[in-house]
């Protein structure tokens, strides 16, 4: 059961207005003032979690306390994403958004307080990842969800790429800026100015014209766990979701475990230090934003791109493996990024585009369920074979996993298609 247009007055208003077509989805007023307000939550993000882990270093001196807070991080994402996909159905993105940007930049404020006034402890990092992690879990399907409501059907798959690019350009930015603050100013600087940066986002939101929204169906209030039941059973029903969903949990899984690889990778497969982590890290997120700004001008998401896009992510993580030098794990990691931006846009693009719309945020949950909310397993499984063998091992065994989960796909689209294609009988 779906809430009809006329059962929400932004709907009706954005019916009434005629449209603009436009050639980009930066053209779309709205969607510039998001981008704006996104760019500023996203730097504040990433000044946000590098300064977070110099300070659990600085009070503990211990790489356990640093785990344990990564984990009170990640478990709520992996826990409530899903039911963050049924308010996604039933209210607009925009208010979800503003809800998480506001708790982010609360518990910001707060740290810093506490680190001015000499307060600050262990336990109150671990209280405040939590509340982080519940945050995002709100967080991370919504970013994805407005851009349906901000862009025309046409230019989704174009404003996700945007979406992608800005999301790579802060991994580089937000780090650099962070480090730099920390240095300079102290911890409870950047944690005050991550509170104003997300502070400048909520405000963003709030400007964004709602009679300029597009329309979409809402899904009618039942309860929670039924709405959410029906949403997985949606996506695995139908043919095309599911194999995207497939896609998403494999490469979810194992082919996005960067925050344990590349240190690893660093420290004992190619000896080259600090500065050597470094440097992987930012020839992945300038990978990684070619990739976003090649699939936002030039290349259209389809199936076929992105089953191309897992197969060569795949073949790139078992040459990385056996990079020798730093010189060509680098320009190996170049590749990676792009190719792992080209396989997470496609695969979000062409959910949001094949999702009914009352289903969408529930399809969209469960794919940054499976795509981010797997990650600890999928970063347990690596650290255990690396712990054992070694992490070029690691990454081989991850590639090889990719490439079975490519291949079930494979059969599964064959196998839909030859049934869409068999003629009726009688």
């Amino acid at each position: 059961m779906v809430a009809s247009s006329k059962d929400s007055p932004a709907v009706g208003a954005a019916n009434a207005i005629p449209r603009r077509r436009y050639s980009s989805a930066l053209a779309t007023p709205n969607f510039r003032l998001y981008f704006a307000s996104a760019a500023v939550a996203q730097c504040g993000g990433w000044i946000l979690r590098t300064t977070q882990a110099w300070l659990v270093l600085d009070l503990t001196n211990s790489p356990a306390a640093l785990a344990l807070v990564t984990i009170c991080q990640a478990l709520p994402v992996t826990l409530f994403t899903l039911f963050a996909g049924v308010l996604l159905d039933r209210m607009e993105a925009r208010r979800m958004l503003v809800f998480s940007q506001v708790v982010i930049g609360l518990e910001t404020a707060a740290q810093a307080v506490l680190i001015f006034t000499g307060q600050i402890q262990f336990w109150h990092i671990l209280v405040f990842a939590t509340v982080l992690g519940f945050a995002s879990a709100v967080d991370f399907p919504s970013r994805s969800a407005i851009v349906s409501d901000l862009v025309e059907p046409s230019l989704v798959g174009n404003g996700i790429a945007i979406n992608s690019a800005l999301g790579s350009a802060a991994r580089i930015v937000g780090p650099g800026l962070g480090g730099f603050m920390l240095a300079t100013w102290g911890a409870g600087a950047c944690f005050a100015v991550t509170a104003a940066s997300y502070l400048l986002t909520t405000l963003g939101l709030l400007l964004l014209r709602a009679e300029q929204f597009y329309p979409r169906r809402l899904a009618r209030k039942s309860p929670v766990f039924k709405q959410l039941i029906e949403g997985v059973r949606y996506s695995f029903s139908t043919p095309t979701l599911a194999v995207n969903m497939i896609l998403a949990a494999f490469f979810g899984t194992f082919a996005y475990n960067w925050a344990m690889v590349l240190p690893l990778m660093a420290r004992f497969a190619l000896d080259s230090g600090a500065e050597g982590f470094g440097a992987l890290n930012m020839a992945m997120g300038i990978g990684s934003t070619i990739g976003a700004f090649v699939l936002a001008t030039r290349l259209k998401p389809t199936m076929r791109l992105l089953c191309i896009a897992a197969a060569v992510f795949a073949g790139s993580m078992l040459l990385l493996a056996h990079a020798p030098t730093l010189a060509l794990a680098l320009a190996w990691l170049v590749v990676v990024g792009i190719l792992s931006v080209l396989f997470n846009a496609s695969n979000n693009t062409l959910i949001q585009m094949e999702a009914q719309e009352e289903f969408r945020g529930r399809a969209l949950a469960l794919y940054m369920f499976l795509m981010v909310g797997s990650t600890p397993v999928g970063s347990a499984v690596t650290g255990l074979v690396a712990n054992t063998y070694d992490v070029r091992v690691a990454l081989q065994a991850n590639a090889i996993v990719c490439i079975l989960g490519l291949l079930l796909t494979l059969f599964i689209l064959r196998r839909s298609r030859a049934l869409v294609d068999r003629p009726a009988e009688g």
